[in-house]
């Protein structure tokens, strides 16, 4: 499977919730050199990259790069375990993990998987929705167990949702943007398994690192 070299970023609505794709964040796996272009339609531009025209660079935009921890800071090894990344991992497979949310803005990244085979890691959003009970379940998980995509289609806030379950049990959902890409593929045979379980002091956003593996038709 090749690895990811396009990123969805999306702006969230603090009121509704919605994402608004903003454009495409990519990296040419031969050059290294990092590019961003604007979806169609979008007219509000994003600090340090103008709109109509396609950004170029050697080196991750700032907008981006801002959203790393950085090497130099005693708890870069520690933020990047809770992704289960190695102290070395490249900036893009930070980013493709952690989503890139910040404090300062609504921005999220989600990677794109190219028709065929494919490989995402995604964080399981909407934990702090859960009751006690089904947080708790959280910590009862495994490296490596299978869990499930489960279809919500009587959500009142989005019959789209899709949740991830252990044995019927909600654990959170696929992170909305994710679902142009999780739904068809999940007409296929795939796999959704834990990949890490980080403790409750790390925060809702970082609790559960799950990984699927599947096929995307084109």
């Amino acid at each position: 499977m090749t690895r990811t070299t396009r990123l969805l970023v999306t702006r969230r609505d603090p009121h509704t919730g919605a994402y608004a794709p903003v454009g495409e964040l990519t990296r040419d796996p031969q050059t290294q050199r990092y590019a961003f272009a604007y979806r169609p339609g979008v007219t509000r531009k994003l600090p340090g990259l103008p709109l109509g025209t396609v950004s170029t660079s050697d080196v991750l935009f700032p907008l981006f790069g801002h959203r790393i921890t950085s090497p130099r800071r005693a708890d870069h090894g520690d933020t990047l375990g809770l992704l289960d990344l190695e102290p070395a991992a490249e900036p893009f497979e930070v980013l493709e993990r952690s989503g890139g949310r910040s404090a300062t803005d609504t921005l999220e990244l989600t990677p794109i998987p190219d028709p065929g085979p494919f490989e995402v890691h995604f964080l399981v959003h909407g934990i702090r929705h859960l009751d006690e009970e089904e947080q708790a379940r959280i910590d009862t998980l495994e490296p490596g167990q299978s869990v499930t995509l489960t279809p919500e289609p009587d959500n009142e806030v989005d019959c789209l949702a899709v949740l991830v379950t252990d044995d019927g049990h909600r654990l959170g959902y696929v992170p909305r943007p994710l679902l142009e890409y999780v739904r068809p593929a999940m007409g296929h045979p795939h796999e959704l398994t834990v990949e890490r379980i980080n403790s409750p002091a790390a925060g809702f956003h970082m609790r559960l690192l799950v990984r699927l593996a599947g096929h995307l038709p084109a």
